[in-house]
C-alpha cells in the first residue's frame, strides 16, 4: 500500500496538471488580445514568418529604428531564437489557412490567433510548472492548485501571456529551470541534472542576460554538497551535457545573423550602465508606476509567508537569491530599467512565479484575519489584471505622454543617454518618468479611467472631465488625438462579420475551461485524501 501511495503522489504533479493546463489555456484563449505584434514583439514574430515563407531569418522592418544591419546588409531581430521558434506553429497555421481560404477577414483573425498562440500555451505551461513547484515544496495538492490558479488569474503573468513579447517565454523557461534546479540542489542526480541543463539552455535562448543566473546556481550546488564534491562530477556533467544544445543554438543564431558567434545584436552593456542601483531597485519595488507589488498584489502574501518559508526551505531561498538577484541587479544599472513601453515592471516579471512561492507558507498557517487579507489582495490582483487586459498598454502611455507635454512641457532630449528619435526615445528618463514616478499618470488608474469611457463611446470632452491628472491641474489638456486611438483589447471585437461564431467559440472555451477546472479541483482533493490515509 505504501508503494502504491508513493506512486499516486508521484503522478499528482502531472495528472491534475493536465486539467490545470487546459483550464488556464482556455481562459487565456477566451481573453486573447486583438493586437498584432508591436514594438519588440514585431521582429520576434517576423522571424517566424520569414522562416515559414522560406525567406531565412531576416526581418523586413528595422527595429529598433537605429539597429545596425547584420549579415548580408539585412536586418535581424535582436532577441534570441527561442521566442521566434515558439511562434512557428502560429505562423505556419496562418500561412496554410491563407492558401486554403484566402479571405481577408479570416486572414486578419488568423493573424491575431497566430501571434498569440504561443503565449497562450506558455501561460498554461507556467501555471502547471508552478503547481509542480508548490508540490515540490511541501504544499498539499489542493493548496498547490489554489496557488497555481491565483498565479494565473491575479498576477501579471496573465497580461504577458496575452502578448507576443518574449516575456512569457522567459517566465516559462525560468520557472521550469528553477523547478528542476531547486530539486537538483537538494538531491543532485544525473536525471535531474540533465533536465536542469536543458532548461538552462532554453532559458539562455529566451534572453542572454539569464547567463548571469548560472554561476550563482553552480556555486550554490558546490556549497550545498561541499562535503561530497566527488559525487557531483556525474550530475554536473549531465547538466553540462543538457546545457550544450542550448549554448550551440545561441552561438549558431549569432553567427547566422551577424557573422560572429559572439555578436548578439544588443548594445554594449557597459555603455549604458549609469543608473543608481538603489533608485532602480526602489522603482521596481515601490514606484507609483512600476511597483511589482501593485501589479501582483499577491506578492505581499509571499512577503508575509517568507519567515516560515525560510525556516523550512532555506536552500530554495538561497537559490532565489543566486538566480534572480544577478539579473535584476544588472537591469537596475540600466537607465531603461522600467522596461517601457510595457505594463508594469517588464524586466522583473520573469521571476514572479518563483517569488510568489513563499505564499504557500502563508496560506498553510493563515487564520481568519490572514484569510480575509488574502481574499482582499487577490480580488485587487484580479481587478488589476482585468484592467491590464482591457487595453493594449501603449494607449494610455501615449495619452499620458501627450498630456504630460501639454501640461508639464516638452522635455529636452538633446543630451539623453539614449538617442532622441524625432520627438521620443524608447527608454530614456525624459519620456518614461511620467508613467513611472508621477501619480497622475499611474497606468492602472489610467486604465480604470479609460474603461469608464471607451466601451461606452464617450468622446474626449466627456472623458477629459475626470482624467487622472485633473485632480492636480485645472488646465484643459487636449489629448483628443491619442485618446481616440484607444480601443478595447479583446479578439471578439474583430469578429464583426463572424459575431455569432465568435460568441460560440468564446462560450465553448469558457465551458471547456470551467470543466477542466472542476476536474482539476476534484483530482487534487482526491490526491490529498489518498495521501492522508
Amino acid at each position: 500500500m505504501g508503494l502504491l501511495r508513493r506512486a499516486i503522489l508521484a503522478v499528482s504533479g502531472w495528472r491534475p496538471g493536465v486539467y490545470l493546463f487546459i483550464a488556464v489555456t482556455c481562459l487565456y484563449f477566451a481573453s486573447m488580445s486583438r493586437e498584432v505584434p508591436w514594438g519588440d514583439a514585431r521582429p520576434i514574430y517576423e522571424v517566424a514568418e520569414s522562416m515559414v515563407n522560406l525567406q531565412g531569418i531576416s526581418v523586413p522592418v528595422r527595429w529598433p529604428s537605429d539597429a545596425p544591419p547584420g549579415r548580408g546588409g539585412k536586418f535581424y531581430a535582436a532577441q534570441p531564437w527561442i521566442p521566434s521558434l515558439l511562434h512557428l506553429p502560429g505562423a505556419a497555421f496562418r500561412s496554410a489557412l491563407w492558401r486554403l481560404h484566402p479571405v481577408p477577414e479570416l486572414a486578419h483573425l488568423s493573424a491575431i490567433f497566430a501571434c498569440h498562440l504561443a503565449g497562450t500555451l506558455l501561460g498554461g505551461l507556467v501555471a502547471w510548472l508552478f503547481f509542480r513547484l508548490c508540490l515540490r515544496h511541501g504544499a498539499s495538492p489542493p493548496l498547490a492548485g489554489v496557488a497555481a490558479i491565483l498565479l494565473a488569474t491575479t498576477s501579471i503573468v496573465w497580461v504577458y501571456a496575452r502578448s507576443p513579447f518574449s516575456e512569457i517565454s522567459q517566465i516559462a523557461a525560468f520557472t521550469g529551470f528553477f523547478l528542476d534546479f531547486s530539486q537538483f540542489l537538494q538531491r543532485p542526480d544525473r536525471r535531474t541534472g540533465l533536465r536542469t541543463g536543458l532548461w538552462a539552455g532554453l532559458l539562455l535562448n529566451t534572453k542572454y542576460i539569464y547567463a548571469l543566473s548560472f554561476p550563482g546556481a553552480l556555486l550554490l550546488v558546490v556549497l550545498a554538497h561541499r562535503k561530497a564534491l566527488r559525487s557531483l562530477a556525474a550530475p554536473l556533467g549531465r547538466a553540462a551535457l543538457g546545457f550544450l544544445p542550448g549554448l550551440l543554438l545561441a552561438l549558431l543564431y549569432n553567427y547566422l545573423r551577424f557573422g560572429s558567434i559572439m555578436k548578439t545584436g544588443y548594445l554594449k552593456v557597459g555603455d549604458v550602465m549609469v543608473e543608481n542601483v538603489l533608485v532602480s531597485l526602489w522603482g521596481f519595488l515601490f514606484s507609483p508606476g512600476k511597483s511589482l507589488f501593485l501589479y501582483t498584489p499577491a506578492l505581499v502574501l509571499a512577503l508575509l509567508g517568507f519567515p516560515s518559508f525560510w525556516r523550512s526551505h532555506r536552500w530554495t531561498v538561497l537559490a532565489m537569491l543566486a538566480t534572480v538577484a544577478p539579473v535584476v541587479l544588472l537591469y537596475c544599472c540600466y537607465p531603461a530599467w522600467p522596461g517601457d513601453w510595457a505594463w508594469g515592471p517588464r524586466y522583473a516579471v520573469f521571476a514572479v512565479p518563483v517569488l510568489l512561492l513563499p505564499a504557500i507558507s502563508f496560506f498553510s498557517a493563515a487564520r481568519r484575519p490572514g484569510r480575509w487579507l488574502a481574499v482582499g489582495l487577490l480580488v485587487v490582483g484580479l481587478c488589476v489584471q482585468l484592467l491590464g487586459n482591457a487595453f493594449y498598454w501603449d494607449h494610455f502611455i501615449r495619452i499620458g505622454l501627450d498630456a504630460r507635454t501639454k501640461w508639464l512641457g516638452q522635455p529636452n532630449r538633446s543630451a539623453s543617454v539614449t538617442a532622441d528619435k524625432g520627438g521620443y526615445c524608447e527608454g530614456c528618463f525624459e519620456d518614461t518618468y511620467p508613467t513611472v514616478w508621477l501619480g497622475p499618470f499611474q497606468p492602472i488608474l489610467g486604465h480604470l479611467w479609460l474603461i469608464r469611457h471607451v466601451p461606452f463611446g464617450h468622446d474626449w470632452k466627456r472623458a477629459s472631465q475626470d482624467a487622472p491628472w485633473r485632480r492636480h491641474t485645472r488646465l484643459n489638456v487636449d489629448a483628443k488625438a491619442t485618446y481616440e486611438r484607444a480601443r478595447m483589447d479583446h479578439w471578439l471585437y474583430e469578429t464583426s462579420k463572424y459575431r455569432i461564431p465568435g460568441w460560440i467559440v468564446l462560450l465553448l472555451l469558457l465551458g471547456a475551461g470551467t470543466g477542466a477546472g472542476i476536474l482539476f479541483v476534484r483530482r487534487t482533493r482526491e490526491d490529498c485524501r489518498f495521501s492522508s490515509q
